[in-house]
């Protein structure tokens, strides 16, 4: 006796497309929630990935800046080293009784007399740009204030006698003893006029000498 099917054939169709159904939408909120857990495992790891790179940007920068810090040090440094060995040249060089004995070497007695001096101590560039002497201790910048790089710095000692002469010839004989001392680069006669020495007319006069480089302190 054959099976006898007393369930519709459409309602059979309906139950399948029901299970299929079913099926399907479960596959779909596991699809969406396999999904939602991926977007938050990418967007956690995004927010870790972006974290770190920020923070290798700011030790970057950190980086940068101390190199550049570093640089501007190394450069101060550098400007200071200098003008600390312009400032002790500025105390060495020749003693004062040195060169008092140097100048006193191209006196004539009777013949001339000093009535002031004043020493001053400078550093002058070597490359033919020369600074006014002055008078202390000073730091060589242009004209905008910036210090002056490159450059080359001797110490020039150098002395300013004022005196008066018993006439031209005898300041004339000073001066060129003072050319023949092998201690002494160039000699000055600033100015000369006449004037009374117990009423007798003699030669008041202004010299610079400005002395080597190389004469030391002893």
């Amino acid at each position: 006796m054959a099976d006898i099917d007393l369930i519709p054939h459409d309602y059979r169709t309906w139950l399948l497309q029901q299970s299929m159904l079913r099926r399907y939408i479960s596959a779909i909120v596991v699809l969406n929630i396999v999904l939602l857990l991926g977007s938050g495992w990418l967007q956690f790891a995004n927010s870790n990935a972006q974290t770190r790179l920020e923070d290798l940007k700011a030790e970057n920068a950190v980086t940068q800046q101390q190199q550049i810090q570093l640089g501007q040090l190394q450069s101060q440094q550098a400007e200071y080293e200098k003008q600390l060995s312009l400032l002790h040249g500025l105390r060495a060089g020749a003693a004062i009784d040195k060169i008092f004995a140097i100048i006193d070497q191209s006196l004539a007695a009777g013949e001339l007399w000093f009535l002031d001096w004043q020493f001053r101590r400078a550093g002058v560039i070597v490359n033919g740009e020369q600074r006014g002497i002055e008078t202390g201790y000073f730091i060589i910048v242009t004209a905008d204030g910036e210090p002056v790089a490159n450059q080359v710095v001797e110490i020039a000692t150098q002395m300013t006698i004022h005196g008066q002469a018993r006439d031209h010839q005898a300041l004339s004989t000073f001066v060129r003893a003072l050319f023949e001392q092998s201690d002494i680069q160039d000699v000055n006669v600033q100015k000369t006029s006449p004037a009374l020495f117990a009423d007798r007319r003699v030669v008041d006069f202004t010299v610079t000498v400005e002395l080597n480089s190389a004469l030391q302190e002893s």
